[in-house]
């Protein structure tokens, strides 16, 4: 499947962590290539400096052509990062028939290995981690690639046959392929997002419909019960469903315990107090994670061994630090509303929010809903009033100018709750495990780019917050 790219002359437009991966892979194929991007070349730089690009980077180009200056030379190809919309102005300059490429489409030319492709709404990079957890628990080479942080471009030459290639592939990306053809596809959920970039809802799931396409007869294609648009997309592939057995799924919970029918019988995996990740999020992902691994041909005991062992991932959901019974949870990745959501559903705990960032067009009234176990809510950045607005009358509200002022106002609150509860309880006989706690949560529904270079720092800013307050690591 590998193309020819020897002397030929190619653009690569946008040139961040997978412009650079696919600007190598071209020139190690003999290629000339010229690296497009907006910003200045200053700019550009600090940015390698910072995502630790800076040796890779002028390894990628012969030259750059930046700040929105004509290159050199009209290119026999394009190829495109995730951020650059295929409405790009210069992409509609271009003369005659010239290909134009993402990079997920380049590097799956160049891949021998099995690959596949995991994409939804939230979800997408634990489920991709947690999956090519379960690989190498089977004994095979597996790799976690695509928007997890490492590109494919960065070793698609280097992946056997026998390799698993788990990829994680945004909408963006799914908007250019052309051949890339997973042995497995997964849709995990669907919900408003990215309503920055695509003009309705409608073009946003048009560009994840995609991967039901592209997968091939011999493949399948796995999605959620509960995902109603999914569930219409036709496919090529063999269609397997996972979450509620009354609706079709072979993969599902029932009695607490994670089962997936085989030759018409119900296989017990684990129990769900077995399972590593136990929110409601992650009781998604560990279905669809098993009913891939099913699919893929791994063993029911590399399975169950990988779902209660992986040690999951920072900035989702992640415990970070402790100050008595108030906890501090970093789900900054949480940059929807969606997320938030699935995040706050079935907490057993009361719960201080932070919300707040830059905003992506979405309508945050479906987060009145999971209020219930929310005492009050912190709002930071740009979208803080806007989603105090869409909040107000289901909760208690309350403005903070940065991180540091946010994370010092939830724990006094946190505290103030813990004492009354405390108070509640005295002459009653209350077991350890039933103590107080009360979880200051960071979950922001929002970007972070008002405040944050990414959800990483922000994440970062959190915990360091909460441990100058006192808290310890955990």
């Amino acid at each position: 499947m590998e193309m020819d790219v020897k002397d030929r002359v190619f653009w690569v437009m946008g040139l961040a962590r997978s412009g650079c991966a696919a600007g190598a892979l071209l020139r190690r194929h003999g290629a000339r290539v010229i690296g497009l991007d907006d910003k200045g070349e200053d700019e550009i730089g600090r940015r390698w400096e910072s995502e630790g690009l800076s040796d890779l980077a002028p390894r990628a180009f012969d030259e750059l052509t930046t700040g929105g200056d004509s290159p050199p030379v009209d290119p026999d190809g394009v190829i495109i990062s995730p951020g650059v919309p295929l409405d790009h102005s210069r992409l509609a300059g271009l003369k005659g028939d010239i290909p134009v490429l993402g990079e997920l489409e380049l590097g799956a030319r160049f891949c021998a290995a099995r690959q596949v492709a995991v994409t939804g709404t939230n979800g997408k990079t634990t489920t991709t981690e947690w999956l090519a957890h379960l690989g190498r628990q089977a004994g095979l080479e597996s790799y976690a690639l695509g928007n997890v942080g490492r590109p494919l471009c960065s070793v698609a030459e280097e992946l056997s046959r026998e390799a698993l290639a788990i990829i994680e592939v945004s909408s963006f990306q799914l908007e250019s392929v052309v051949r890339f053809q997973p042995e497995v596809g997964i849709v995990l959920n669907l919900a408003p997002d990215h309503l920055d970039r695509y003009p309705d809802l409608a073009s946003y799931y048009g560009a994840k419909r995609n991967l039901a396409r592209i997968i091939p007869s011999t493949g399948s294609f796995l999605t959620w019960t509960e995902c109603p648009e999914a569930l219409q997309w036709e496919t090529p592939g063999r269609r397997i469903l996972f979450g509620d057995q009354t609706a079709g799924a072979t993969v599902y919970f029932r009695d607490g315990r994670l089962c997936a029918d085989r030759d018409g019988e119900a296989m017990a995996l684990l129990s769900t107090e077995e399972l590593s990740l136990q929110s409601p999020p992650n009781l998604l992902n560990a279905m669809a994670c098993s009913a891939a691994a099913l699919s893929l041909g791994l063993s029911p005991e590399a399975i169950t061994r990988g779902l209660g062992n992986f040690q999951g991932l920072a900035h989702r959901h992640e415990l970070v630090a402790e100050k008595g019974p108030v906890r501090f949870i970093n789900d900054t990745k949480a940059t929807n509303v969606h997320a938030v959501c699935a995040g706050l559903q079935g907490c057993s705990r009361p719960v201080v929010l932070i919300v707040g960032g830059s905003g992506k067009g979405e309508d945050y009234a479906p987060m009145r809903d999971v209020m219930g176990s929310v005492d009050l809510v912190i709002l930071l950045g740009e979208e803080g009033p806007i989603i105090g607005d869409a909040l107000a009358g289901s909760v208690s509200t309350t403005r903070a100018g940065s991180m540091e002022e946010a994370v010092a106002t939830a724990t006094q609150r946190a505290e103030k709750m813990i004492e009354a509860m405390v108070g509640a309880t005295l002459g009653k006989t209350v077991e350890p495990m039933t103590a107080p706690q009360v979880d200051v949560l960071l979950s922001p529904a929002c970007a972070s780019f008002d405040m944050f270079a990414n959800y990483r720092k922000r994440g970062e800013a959190f915990t360091a917050a909460a441990l100058k307050i006192g808290a310890v690591a955990t």
